[in-house]
């Protein structure tokens, strides 16, 4: 199978590490989210696992079916068991046992856990202690976002790898050549998935554009006039709040930049108008409140995301003034 282009440098330096039979017992890859990477590392877990190739899974045998099929059992992944949530110490405990026992197939085993900020503070605890004594013939593989998240102690026990940036030509020439549509969206736009080509394909392919600009009429409804519906704001934000968050954050984020100059143009008219009207202090200052925001949601699935946002926008229209 072809792999992603941004992937492809990475790979390569892998399969050097496998040629020379220098695998760690211990990798973290920092990587975001929408890069594939899981497949990148799937690849590696097969080849570790197969009987016939030292840097490339043969794709024949016993063992590469196995891992093709996802069931290999010397492979184990460690997620959160519900999205929003972290991995708890009963699950790196259990990865930990595994660790210690015997491949079923007779060669190696892959330990591969994601994301590694995940982990509370006791899962972290207990898979230090074994990373500092780590079983003969385990990999342990954590996949991470921020690694500045994890303890620092145990990214001393690790090989770090970064997954190189995803270049905007690299990314645009992709795009074009998944034949889902030919890439009409503002660069502007689309910088915000820069580093997560797959989540930029996902925004073209749902045409998410649309959703991009209502937000910005929202948002200029409100700082303009301070004229609002606050049930087209809530039916807004009620789907993929998240996302819609981030939202947020790059165009204020690009309001403070663009105050300074610094921001790559050329500039939507929305976004034009919005600048007019919006002081360096107010897009700094909420700016930092949806960082928190978004910080705390991510944190705590628990939340009521389209409240707080709500009550956010209601701070922005009823400030005194935005410029």
């Amino acid at each position: 199978m072809t792999l992603y282009p941004w992937l492809e440098p990475l790979w390569k330096q892998w399969q050097l590490m496998l040629s020379q039979q220098s695998i760690p017992h211990a990798m973290l890859c920092s990587a975001n989210v929408g890069t594939g990477i899981e497949e990148l590392v799937n690849r590696l877990a097969a080849a570790v696992v197969c009987k016939n190739s030292d840097d490339e899974a043969c794709g024949f045998c016993h063992s590469c079916d196995l891992s093709k099929g996802g069931h290999h059992p010397d492979i184990h992944w460690v997620m959160p068991e519900k999205p929003g949530k972290g991995i708890n110490v009963e699950q790196v405990r259990e990865a930990n046992r595994y660790a210690m026992e015997s491949s079923q197939l007779g060669g190696k085993r892959i330990i591969i856990i994601q994301p590694a900020e995940a982990m509370n503070e006791s899962a972290s605890n207990a898979l230090l202690k074994t990373l500092e004594t780590p079983p003969d013939q385990c990999v342990f593989i954590l996949l991470t976002q921020d690694k500045h998240k994890l303890l620092p102690t145990i990214i001393s026990r690790c090989q770090h790898w970064q997954l190189p940036k995803v270049s905007r030509a690299v990314l645009l020439d992709w795009l074009n050549g998944q034949n889902a549509r030919q890439v009409t969206v503002d660069w502007f736009i689309l910088k915000m998935y820069g580093q997560s080509p797959l989540d930029a394909l996902s925004f073209i392919k749902q045409e998410k554009q649309k959703e991009w600009e209502q937000l910005l009429t929202i948002l200029l409804s409100g700082v303009q006039s301070r004229s609002f519906s606050l049930f087209e704001v809530q039916s807004f934000f009620k789907v993929d709040p998240i996302e819609k968050v981030t939202w947020l954050l790059y165009l204020f984020n690009d309001l403070q930049k663009a105050h300074f100059g610094v921001c790559e143009g050329p500039f939507p008219h929305l976004f034009e108008q919005l600048l007019g009207c919006t002081s360096y202090e107010s897009a700094y200052s909420h700016y930092q409140h949806l960082q928190k925001m978004l910080h705390s949601l991510q944190s705590s699935s628990g939340l009521n995301a389209e409240l707080l946002i709500v009550d956010w926008y209601l701070t922005l229209v009823q400030a005194p003034s935005n410029n």
